[in-house]
């Protein structure tokens, strides 16, 4: 699982479910905003993005 906490104060949080990656975002305040799951070759480069852009 990897974590990774935004400008906006935001967190995504990725973590491999069976065949795909899924993707937690969550508020400020620790509420879940959104969960996504996409398949792994999708999700690399959305993970790689992420790892750039983190605080």
């Amino acid at each position: 699982m990897q974590t990774f906490k935004l400008i906006n104060g935001f967190t995504i949080t990725a973590e491999r479910v069976g065949a795909g990656i899924e993707f937690v975002t969550r508020n400020a305040q620790g509420e879940v905003t959104s969960s996504v799951t996409r398949g792994f070759a999708e999700s690399v480069p959305l993970i790689k993005r992420l790892a750039c852009r983190a605080l």
